[in-house]
């Protein structure tokens, strides 16, 4: 089921302003700014995109215009007018955009990258490790 039937159409992108456009990511549908290439996930999508093979979606980021991308303009969130708040995803080392209202993730072109290291997990560990002084 489309997102637009469940939520309604998505407001302009934070970044840029630009128009939002529906993408098939395996069983999922993801929104992607049709000007800078930012991805809008609602609340868990990103959980569900990283789970099956995403990498037709990061080959269309790469489509994306570079005046669109270069914008660092962030307004309120698409799907319901909240505010978005930076936060930093500690699993990949990525600053994020998160609606304080409805959870979902704005993420600028590329950054869905970030949590492609095979190494994550073990990172994450040793991190762990280190902080509780078990080495």
């Amino acid at each position: 089921m489309s997102d637009e039937i469940l939520f309604g159409p998505l407001n302009p992108c934070p970044k840029c302003g630009g128009k939002f456009e529906a993408l098939t990511v395996g069983v999922y549908t993801v929104d992607r700014c049709s000007t800078c290439g930012g991805l809008w996930l609602d609340e868990r999508e990103l959980e569900r995109v990283l789970a099956i093979d995403h990498a037709a979606l990061k080959d269309q980021a790469a489509s994306v215009s570079a005046a669109g991308a270069s914008s660092v303009k962030k307004g309120k969130c698409p799907r319901c007018g909240g505010t978005l708040i930076t936060l930093t995803d500690l699993r990949a080392d990525a600053v994020t955009d998160s609606c304080s209202v409805c959870y979902g993730i704005f993420l600028d072109v590329g950054e869905l990258d970030a949590y492609d290291h095979p190494q994550l997990a073990g990172r994450i560990g040793q991190f762990l490790r280190k902080l509780l002084n078990r080495d």
